[in-house]
């Protein structure tokens, strides 16, 4: 069969290649529509929903907002976990479903749900967009004040950016959002007779349209409307509130009235501009970012161009499509160094520039058909997807199909017969490569979670890839070799002789031990391996860097919004003296939206570093790191500093429902002992060596003027608790009583009491209510009126209340430093009954896939040994090839302990990478070794001579297979850090392996079955 197929592609060798052209420009044309993304993404299918219910305290949010909810919510196909939170005005729910779900599912099953659940009057949630498709942030700027801007903004520039492709949502955040305010008189109310229901009724009655029937006048048939609008703040302030005789009683007669602002929750600044209109424009989950990006660009264009009014500009600050521009380029340069150093090494060890040339030529043709192929399923590929990419374990099957013509064919011609001998002789064995990689990847086929986001594109890029090599190799080669390659010899550089006779010695000697002492040497080699990958030290994925820093200072919660906005300037104003930052920008507070589930003692703080090559000699971005994060605890130290990355933090929070990588979960019913459980707890994380910035999210603290109705007292003047309430909600917090239309804005139209009112507990106890008789009473008659202190958050998971303490892990082995605090929080946090821990992040996804592995580890060698077992007909064959596990595992812990990184699921596929490799190898030596006996060599003479006449091939697999990711194992920078313990498994892994299949493996031929 494959005999035919050699005689095939030889007789049609031309038109073999002329296809291969076809395929190429075929792919290349299909890589223009591919989409580029900066990094996968790994977060699961993540519906967030928040429910704005205004003047609630925290409990009162979770009992009558989040509870419903949440009930509303249980039940849904493939939801894993509820994450919510409660806090004064806000209900913010997280819901995680499963990867099989698909987002817009989920999402619709949310929106059913949602139809069927029971809230309170004007309480109405909604569904926001998931951070982590943020691709842009802008500031609107302009000749105006900030309420303009922020108008601007809210009702031309976010509608027309919406319609750009891909877009789910543009967020605002800064300025002051316009509106219409009825600033109540108590003295004059009372002169009057005016009651603040009054002004509600007759606001909400001043401001309506009506239709009738049409009617026929003449000939004519006339539609009849009837409009009652209010269009400007004359008509406001001439509303009829009431009447005093006769005489009606106009609004402006008992009330302030201008054109303010909604009460202000957050306030944004960039560098040295302390107060800026920002708004946030976010993707939908599947949209692709280059022709997103792209098409943002172009809508700002317009913007700046013809729509905004003269000196009025979009100016935007932050944008992924760099980070994407920045990967392409970086992405393109390791592929072509890759590719150039498989070219060097080929040439070096083969000595023909045609035969080398061809070879490094499947590469790229091998990676730009995968890419079309993915192109064309309409799939994105990343960083990882290419730079991950061992250019040289892609080329290993051809250059091993490639050495062994040239060994076969000597210094003859070029001819079907050392063609023919040499594709019948490794060419099943390179198919069973195939088989070996794919069977090596089941692992990674199973992974599920995070990993299998980050890796498994990866994956499929690289098998698709290997693929379309092993197809060019019985087919380009072939024609090449037709045409091209007819006075190619296999030529050995200078110092391979002087190799070849030291090998042939040494090999001499390690075959004249016992085979005792190699059985001995491979438990030695088992037991090294696992105290290396002790002393190496676990975690997760690796942290990936950003070129960013994203910090969250809180400050004690009675703290005021403008007081936290003093000190973020302060810290803004500190953070840029440090010559590594380009661009600072603050955010205190929460948008009005209530999109951020805080308060106004939060300040976060976004900043954009410049490139490494501008750094201080000798400053990594760790050092930078702990340097902000001094300097502000020298400002603050009353404050909880902890310092992140712009897309990390967003994606912990995603994943545990905490602001923090790693968090302990304390669940319990009462909020008083989860406090005190919490501060224990903390206290002992603190004593972990390698545990940093341990904070508690406090759900205590948070002071309240406690209004308590008098049941009693009230109805002795015949007034309900509910009226007291209403007042003093509106009152004290603003009522939106109705809208006022301009043009195609609506602004809200507020009733309130004065500031003066609102700042002072004696003015407030003095707020007049009305009796059902027209006397008025003080509110301090009615109500018990008190400072006290209450709950600030309430965050609950899977219906159950519970408190997060966050921490971060600074040693090299995450999984053992959070077992020693696992180990010291059993021993010495005694918790009541109804009490129990659990800890989130990387941790768990961690202990999960170390689950998973085991299983579909196990499954994987079980299959890789059958399919050996199948090749060779010798289970003792079969296990000895086998040993090549051990060999690539010792290499890659090895690499891994040198280099100073964590064993890690990169790691792991790193270690896959070059496994496939590692068992062609050695069963290409067991085959040839066995051909040899058939011919009547003895033993120790045919070890020797398979040795000798597969140095070549194992050391241009070994050399080129590292060659080929050194230029990944090198770079540093944004980006590389998740593919750099792949990179330095499969660079130093190979090399190992090669060293260790060049002399263990001979011996272990001495003891296979002479039947193999």
């Amino acid at each position: 069969m494959m005999v035919r197929w050699i005689l095939f592609v030889w007789d049609n060798a031309r038109t073999v290649l002329i296809l291969w052209v076809i395929v190429v420009l075929g792919a290349l044309l299909a890589l223009k529509s591919l989409n580029v993304e900066a990094f996968p993404d790994p977060s699961p299918p993540i519906v967030e929903v928040v429910a704005i219910y205004p003047g609630r305290s925290a409990e009162e949010v979770e009992k009558l907002i989040t509870l419903p909810l949440e009930i509303a919510f249980s039940g849904m196909r493939g939801l894993e976990r509820i994450n919510s939170i409660s806090l004064y005005s806000l209900c913010d729910i997280k819901l995680k479903f499963s990867y099989d779900i698909p987002y817009r599912e989920a999402r619709q099953e949310v929106i059913n749900r949602l139809s069927t659940v029971s809230l309170p009057d004007n309480v109405q949630p909604q569904i926001i967009p998931n951070p982590l498709g943020e691709v842009m942030r802008y500031v609107v700027e302009g000749p105006a004040d900030l309420m303009t801007l922020r108008t601007i903004q809210d009702w031309v520039v976010a509608r027309y950016i919406k319609t750009a492709y891909g877009v789910e949502d543009v967020a605002s955040y800064g300025g002051f959002i316009k509106a219409y305010v009825v600033d109540l008189i108590p003295e004059k109310m009372l002169a009057y007779g005016v009651s603040f229901q009054d002004v509600v009724n007759a606001l909400s009655r001043s401001n309506s349209s009506a239709g009738g029937v049409p009617t026929q006048i003449g000939k004519q048939q006339l539609v009849v409307l009837g409009s009652g609008l209010i269009k400007s703040l004359d008509d406001i302030k001439k509303v009829v509130v009431g009447l005093k005789g006769n005489v009606p009683i106009t609004l402006d007669q008992v009330a302030y009235v201008r054109v303010g602002n909604l009460p202000r929750t957050g306030i944004v600044g960039l560098n040295r501009k302390d107060d800026v209109v920002m708004g946030v424009v976010i993707l939908r989950k599947d949209a692709k970012s280059i022709p997103a990006i792209r098409s943002i660009r172009e809508k700002i264009e317009q913007l700046n161009k013809y729509i905004l009014p003269s000196g009025f500009r979009v100016i935007p600050f932050y944008e992924r499509g760099k980070l994407v521009d920045e990967v392409i380029h970086k992405v393109t340069w390791i592929a072509l160094e890759g590719i150039l150093l498989v070219f060097v090494t080929t040439l070096l060890l083969l000595g023909s520039w045609v035969s080398a040339l061809a070879v490094a030529l499947t590469v790229p043709i091998s990676l730009v058909v995968a890419l079309g192929v993915l192109s064309l399923q309409g799939e994105s590929v990343n960083f990882l997807s290419i730079a991950a990419i061992d250019f040289g374990i892609i080329a290993d099957i051809p250059i091993l199909f490639m050495e062994n013509y040239l060994r076969i064919r000597g210094s003859k011609p070029a001819g079907l017969s050392a063609l023919t001998k040499s594709t019948v002789e490794v060419g099943p064995l390179l198919i069973l490569s195939l088989l070996f990689i794919l069977i090596a990847f089941i692992p990674v086929f199973l992974m599920s979670g995070a990993e299998r986001q980050i890796f498994f594109p990866m994956v499929k890029t690289y098998l698709l890839a290997i693929g379309t090599c092993l197809i060019l190799t019985f087919t380009f080669l072939i024609a090449v070799l037709r045409f091209f390659a007819k006075k190619d010899s296999l030529k050995s550089p200078f110092f391979w002789i002087y190799l070849e006779n030291l090998y042939e010695k040494v090999l001499r000697k390690l075959l004249s031990t016992k085979h005792t002492l190699w059985l001995v040497m491979i438990g030695l080699l088992a037991i090294l391996t696992v105290v290396l990958m002790m002393r190496t030290g676990f975690e997760f994925i690796p942290t990936m860097d950003e070129g960013n820093i994203y910090m969250r200072v809180i400050f004690p919660y009675s703290i005021s919004l403008e007081q936290t906005y003093e000190n973020a300037k302060r810290i803004r104003d500190l953070l840029l003296t440090v010559p590594e930052i380009k661009t600072v920008e603050f955010q205190v507070g929460r948008p009005e939206d209530g999109t951020d589930p805080t308060g106004p003692f939060n300040s976060e703080y976004f900043i954009d570093l410049k490139p490494y090559s501008q750094w201080r000699d000798g400053l990594n971005k760790k050092d930078l790191e702990e340097e902000i994060r001094q300097k502000v605890a020298s400002l603050f130290p009353y404050a909880d500093i902890s310092v992140s990355q712009y897309i990390q933090d967003n994606l912990a929070e995603a994943m545990s429902g905490v602001k923090g990588e790693n968090s302990l979960k304390i669940f319990g019913d009462d909020l008083y002992t989860l406090d005190k459980l919490a501060m224990q707890a903390k206290s002992l994380l603190q004593k972990v060596d390698g545990l940093e910035e341990v904070g508690v999210f406090r759900e205590l603290g948070q002071p309240y003027l406690r209004i308590e109705v008098d049941r009693q007292r009230a109805s002795s003047y015949g007034i309900n608790a509910q009226d007291v309430t209403d007042l003093v909600a509106a009152a004290l917090g603003g009522k939106e009583v109705t809208q006022v239309m301009e043009g195609d804005k609506r602004f809200s139209l507020l009733v309130s009491l004065p500031e003066e009112y609102r700042n002072n507990i004696e003015k407030i106890k003095n707020i007049p209510l009305f009796t059902p008789s027209g006397y008025s009473v003080p509110l301090s008659s009615v109500a018990d009126i008190k400072l006290t202190e209450g709950p600030s958050f309430i965050y609950r998971e899977n219906y159950k209340r519970y408190i997060p303490i966050k921490f971060d892990i600074s040693s090299k082995d995450k999984v053992g430093t959070v077992r020693k605090a696992q180990e010291l929080l059993s021993k010495y946090l005694h918790l009541p009954e109804g009490y129990r821990l659990e800890w989130s992040g990387q941790w768990e996804e961690f202990v999960k896939f170390v689950k998973r592995l085991s299983l579909s580890g196990s499954v994987a060698l079980f299959l890789l040994l059958l399919l050996l077992f199948s090749y060779l007909r010798s289970i003792k064959n079969a296990l000895l090839v086998m040993v090549g596990v051990l060999m690539a595992a010792f290499g890659s812990v090895l690499s891994l302990y040198v280099a100073g990184i964590t064993v890690n699921v990169s790691a792991m596929v790193g270690f896959v990478s070059i496994l496939g490799i590692t068992l062609l190898n050695i069963s290409i030596m067991m085959n040839h070794y066995h051909q040899l006996l058939k011919l009547g060599m003895e033993k120790e003479e045919a070890c020797i001579t398979t040795a000798k006449e597969k140095l070549r091939s194992v050391v241009l697999s070994g050399f080129v297979a590292s060659a080929g990711l050194l230029p990944s194992a090198l770079s540093h920078g944004v980006g590389t850090q998740i593919q750099k313990p792949l990179a330095v498994v499969v660079v130093g892994g190979m090399l190992v392996t090669t060293f260790l299949t060049l002399t263990l493996v001979p011996p272990l031929l001495k003891l296979s079955d002479a039947q193999g």
